[in-house]
């Protein structure tokens, strides 16, 4: 290039790390954004050669040997790093109109990033696009579309699921953001998120868990039911919680304390176990139980033994006991008994409890970790899960032109 020679020397110095050597090329006013939302980024060895680097998902992608090579599993290129000092600076410092792919009207196509796609009709109702490059057809559901950001949304399920109700947790995000949320407006941010996130959540393999499971059930009222005695105006959150990590396996809404309800709390923490079954599993002397454990464990080899007659610590006896999911629901209680109600036994409110207590609360008993991380899931916040969430089922590719 014209211009290769005037570059400062120190772009030569391969003594520096790749991100010093990245935050001096974005000095020095080479790179270019391209149409398609890529950067343009000239080689320092070779002349009229450019890199070009992409962000997808959020992650910054070059095509030179040395990213592909050595650095796209261990940490970027000093291109990228250049790139992604050379957008800092755009958009904190405002010098320039934020970079075209961060637009917010902006639309990237999965497959190789480019922002040069076409709406190309409908599918089920929803909107099918084109990449007019790589001609990929998807359907876009990024959050970056909606009107919040992913930051808002995850403080105000932060904000609820820590015990704010929905009109306080509207109230304060309006009074400290300026913004015009209702608590219509937060329930409905629940229903659509927390089922993502679980979905995420829930492929994720705890690595750490102990030999013995607790099982409890927990006494939840619903909307408008004043006699809890009356049938359809109780509901039970059966939970089921690692001992050694206290990591929340399931936790399963069922209107009737009976083997449906037991039978389905086994199922989905052996499912969400991945794999891993405990040798013993206490629970009370509820008879559902016994029937439930021999429906789901009645035909497996590996068969742990089931003791049904725990309940809490006493002197005449140290084991078994239930002490750990009993501390659990005595935290869940706290959050249900000011609650008026929940209202179908399809919400979501039960399932984002156990995502709030296993990858959001830290516990004292576990040294400030959460249960989580104590089971080896190295992903914590509200935040992080819902990127995560969205990185993963942002769009369905349809498959490519013919």
């Amino acid at each position: 290039m014209s211009d290769q020679k005037k570059l400062n020397p120190k772009l030569r110095d391969y003594s520096l790390d790749r991100m010093t050597r990245g935050e001096i090329l974005a000095r020095e006013n080479v790179i270019s954004e391209n149409g398609d939302g890529s950067f343009s980024v000239p080689s320092q060895t070779t002349d009229e050669v450019l890199y070009l680097v992409r962000v997808i998902d959020g992650k910054y992608v070059c095509n030179c040997l040395d990213f592909k090579q050595r650095h796209q599993e261990v940490g970027l290129c000093y291109h990228a790093h250049a790139v992604k000092f050379w957008i800092a600076s755009q958009v904190e410092l405002k010098q320039k109109p934020k970079p075209k792919i961060f637009a917010d009207d902006s639309i990237q196509c999965d497959k190789c990033g480019s922002i040069r796609v076409i709406r190309y009709g409908f599918s089920d109702g929803k909107q099918i696009y084109k990449c007019k490059d790589c001609k990929t057809k998807f359907r876009y559901s990024l959050l970056k579309k909606a009107k919040y950001s992913p930051e808002m949304v995850s403080l105000t399920l932060d904000l609820y699921f820590s015990g704010t109700s929905l009109a306080k947790t509207a109230r304060i995000l309006n009074n400290q953001f300026e913004t015009k949320l209702t608590k219509v407006t937060v329930y409905r941010w629940i229903q659509k998120f927390i089922p993502k996130i679980s979905e995420y959540v829930n492929s994720l393999t705890p690595t750490n868990l102990s030999d013995t499971w607790h099982f409890d059930e927990l006494f939840v009222k619903m909307k408008n039911g004043r006699d809890v005695k009356a049938r359809g105006k109780v509901a039970f959150v059966w939970n089921a919680m690692d001992r050694k990590t206290r990591f929340l396996l399931a936790s399963k809404l069922t209107p009737e304390r009976d083997l449906v309800g037991a039978s389905r709390v086994f199922e989905e923490a052996l499912r969400n176990a991945h794999g891993l079954t405990p040798e013993v599993i206490t629970a009370d002397s509820l008879s559902s139980y016994k029937s439930g454990f021999n429906l789901v464990f009645g035909d497996r080899e590996q068969k742990p033994k089931l003791i049904t007659n725990a309940s809490l610590q006493n002197k005449q006896r140290a084991h078994p006991n239930n002490n750990r999911i009993e501390r659990l629901n005595g935290t869940l209680r706290e959050r249900v008994k000011v609650q008026r109600g929940w209202k179908t036994h399809e919400t979501p409110l039960a399932e984002g409890n156990r995502i709030h207590y296993n990858f959001v609360k830290p516990h004292e008993a576990l040294n400030g970790q959460t249960p989580a991380q104590r089971a080896g899931i190295q992903v914590k916040g509200w935040n992080e899960l819902l990127v995560n969430a969205l990185s993963n089922t942002r769009s369905e590719t349809l498959g490519e032109e013919r």
